[in-house]
């Protein structure tokens, strides 16, 4: 089913494309082949099937899909979502879906390539380390805007999801709800090019690299560790053990661990001390926060600990490497 935009103005002799849904559960119109889609997931849980894989998404997060997204919903539960669609010419006139895929704008995005085992910091800062094709491109608007598409058509995937953190959850739900408040009211003259920004701002936290440490993009062919992972996001600031996870689960040790080992290479528990690390290190660079309270949001009660495992993992203390990070920014 194809959705057709038309948002104007009485006596406008024009459409913009731009639309926005709320919705109970998921709208129809996600699968659209002729719009970008953003979603912001306000509550429950679902689970999804990629090609005979899955992947269980817990609230809030948000969701981008392109024009080719196959998005299935396999089970959910009390999911409330708002979507915005809007057609990349909305951005600007040249984004046409086959101009953003031709590869006529790899001259910016190939400088800011994946560069495995890099944090986001790192490979920006790479990017522009004596990279003089990438800060050429800085002078060009119609790059500038290229890179702000990127993720819709960087990945292989099609559907990419990211968790929020609450006060991200709430940034993003602010602009989510003036695109809707201008979209409806169009108060003024000025309302189009309202809605234009808060959609490039909310490109722009996609883009940059804001929540990519909470990517929820891993796809698991064992259902078990699916739903293993997002309880482990869904209890990331508690006291989780093993036996808690076997409990819950009602698995053996061998179980899991076998489960993990097949599709991450590593154990259940080494999976959790992972996910913390990452967390911990986007408070400590993004947040203001004590290296204790870093902790206690981490599920690690005791602080002595959490640095020296914090430091196993990253060469460095949780001080400084807040403190490298506060420098970098």
């Amino acid at each position: 089913m194809e959705l057709k935009t038309g948002s104007r103005r009485p006596g406008m002799d024009f459409s913009v494309d731009v639309f926005y849904e709320q919705t109970k559960g998921f709208s129809k119109y996600l699968n659209d082949p002729g719009t970008y889609k953003m979603v912001l997931v306000r509550t429950g849980s679902f689970v999804i099937d990629d090609n005979g894989e899955y992947c269980t998404i817990t609230a809030p997060a948000s969701i981008i899909l392109n024009e080719r997204a196959d998005f299935k919903v396999v089970s959910e539960s009390d999911v409330i979502s708002r979507t915005i669609y809007f057609k990349p010419t909305f951005i600007r006139e040249e984004f046409t879906f086959e101009a953003l895929r031709s590869g006529r704008y790899e001259k910016f995005l190939s400088a800011v390539k994946d560069c495995g085992g890099m944090d986001p910091q790192e490979r920006f800062l790479q990017a522009l380390d004596g990279a003089a094709q990438f800060e050429s491109c800085y002078k060009e608007s119609l790059y500038q805007d290229a890179l702000l598409m990127m993720e819709f058509n960087r990945h292989s995937r099609d559907i990419i999801y990211y968790s929020l953190m609450p006060q991200e959850y709430d940034a993003v739900n602010r602009m989510v709800a003036s695109v809707r408040y201008d979209l409806l009211e169009q108060p003024d003259s000025f309302w189009i090019l309202r809605v234009r920004y808060f959609i490039i701002s909310l490109l722009f936290m996609v883009t940059a690299d804001f929540y990519r440490n909470y990517r929820q993009d891993e796809i698991y062919k064992d259902p078990l560790v699916a739903k293993v992972t997002r309880y482990l996001w869904d209890h990331l600031d508690e006291d989780i053990t093993l036996a808690t996870i076997l409990k819950e689960f009602r698995v053996n040790k061998n179980t899991l661990n076998d489960a993990f080992n097949r599709e991450m290479s590593m154990s259940c528990m080494a999976y959790l001390t992972q996910l913390r690390i990452n967390h911990a290190k986007r408070l400590l660079q993004f947040f203001d926060l004590s290296v204790s309270e870093v902790c206690n949001e981490c599920g690690y009660k005791d602080v002595s600990y959490f640095s020296k495992v914090f430091k196993k993992n990253t060469g460095m203390s949780a001080s400084e490497y807040q403190k490298k990070m506060k420098e970098l920014c």
